[in-house]
Formats: structure tokens, C-alpha cells, sequence
């Protein structure tokens, strides 16, 4: 794990207008600190985005055999060791599938398709490969999507966050000393949570087109990142 901190500095003058800033500002002199962080560890879950879908001459049909296909993937991704608690699958959506001409006549009716959206929550990545294979033998040829992520984000948030706090005030104190003041008491606090950043890999077209050899090759998953800012209006002493 890699924790970064860096900040921006502004000492404020007294001519300046309290309006001059979003963040509310004293008139006496101040200081304005912004503490950053960045906390970039290795990824230890991944999520599989898979849309499971049929096209038939009839809407039960197409229903039946979504329904099939996703009955054997769940089969197929328990010899995995993967349960159904770590996989949600949607209700089936089913729709007449058209062909339009291209000089404005009737559309065709190819049939009806249907659809199932998929998401595989997988706690062991040296088990992506295979997984991806086994979704690919149940037919299934549209993965779109596979993201990253933390178990632990929501400590790893917290302590980007503390980072950023504690960024601001050594700056602010070392930029105080640097001019022979002192840092006084907190005046005002503005933060703005950072959303989430899940590094993700889209993977419709090449699971589509690609070999099962290929996709037993090494994936590479990408650090995340965990950032964090905040804005604090210190008094002088």
C-alpha cells in the first residue's frame, strides 16, 4: 500500500474579501489550507457485469432459454467455488427484435429477445481467467465489463481522510512558522467527498471475439486509488 500527501497553501491578506472564497474566511488574519491524499493499493475482488440473452421466435421461448443459460452458469461457477450469495441476477426482460430497411419500409420482426443482467462477485483473482472461461462455455458471449475493488473500501476512505486532515494542518503550521506566527484555532472546514474509483476493464468485444486461450493470459490489475481533500480556515495567532 502507497500512502501521498501533498497540499496547497494561501495566506490571505486582510484586503481580501471574505467573498473572494467559497469557504467562509475571518477578517482578522487567517490562513487557508487544502490537505490532499492518495491512498493506491492492489485490487482483492472483482465484479463481472454479464448480460445473458436469447432470441426466439417466441417470447417464452427466449425466456426459457435465458433461464437455461443462467441455471448452468450457476452450476458451472459452483464447481468454482463461487455460491449463489455472490451472484445477483436481474429478472429477464424480454422485447420484440426488429430489422429496419434502410428505404423506410416495414421493419422485419427477427423474433423476440430476451435478457438477464448477471453481476459475479469474485473474491479470488487468480480464479478471473478460469471464471471468464466457464461463462464463455455456457454460450454466454457478452461480459461487458469487469471493475475492481476493496473489501475494505470503506476503511480505506476513512484513512484517506484522516491523511488529508492531518496534511492540512502540518502545512499550515510549517507555512505559520515559515512567517513567525503560530497557528491558532479552526475557523472553518469545507470537504466534499470524493466518489469512488473503481478501475474497471471493458470486456464486451474481446470476450466475444477472443480464443479461450487468450483469455487464460495474465490480466494486470491496475492499483486503485483513494483520495481525499479538504479545505480548513485556520485563525493566526
Amino acid at each position: 500500500m502507497h500512502i501521498s500527501s501533498r497540499g496547497s497553501l494561501l495566506l490571505l491578506p486582510l484586503l481580501f474579501s471574505a467573498t473572494t472564497f467559497a469557504i467562509a474566511v475571518p477578517e482578522h488574519p487567517h490562513l487557508v489550507t487544502q490537505g490532499q491524499s492518495e491512498i493506491r493499493v492492489a485490487p482483492d475482488m472483482a465484479t463481472l457485469s454479464v448480460a445473458v440473452t436469447a432470441l426466439k421466435p417466441e417470447s417464452r421461448l427466449a425466456k426459457e432459454d435465458v433461464d437455461t443459460k443462467v441455471a448452468a452458469l450457476f452450476s458451472s461457477l459452483a464447481r468454482l467455488g463461487i455460491g449463489k450469495k455472490d451472484i445477483d441476477s436481474g429478472n429477464v426482460i424480454t422485447r420484440p427484435d426488429y430489422t429496419y430497411s434502410k428505404n423506410g419500409g416495414s421493419p422485419t420482426l427477427n423474433g423476440y429477445l430476451a435478457e438477464r443482467q448477471i453481476s459475479v462477485r469474485l473474491y479470488d483473482l487468480d480464479l478471473l481467467s478460469q471464471t471468464l472461461n466457464k461463462i464463455l462455455e455456457q454460450g454466454i458471449q457478452n461480459i461487458q465489463q469487469v471493475s475492481y475493488g476493496r473489501r475494505n473500501e470503506d476503511e480505506l476512505r476513512r484513512e484517506a481522510r484522516l491523511a488529508a486532515i492531518t496534511n492540512a494542518r502540518s502545512l499550515a503550521e510549517e507555512l505559520a512558522q515559515g512567517f513567525g506566527r503560530s497557528v491558532g484555532e479552526v475557523y472553518a472546514i469545507e470537504y466534499q467527498p470524493q466518489g469512488p474509483i473503481n478501475p474497471s476493464r471493458h470486456l464486451g468485444a474481446m470476450a466475444t471475439m477472443a480464443s479461450k486461450e487468450a483469455l487464460d493470459a495474465s490480466y494486470v490489475q491496475n492499483e486503485i486509488p483513494f483520495t481525499d481533500r479538504v479545505q480548513v480556515v485556520f485563525n493566526l495567532d
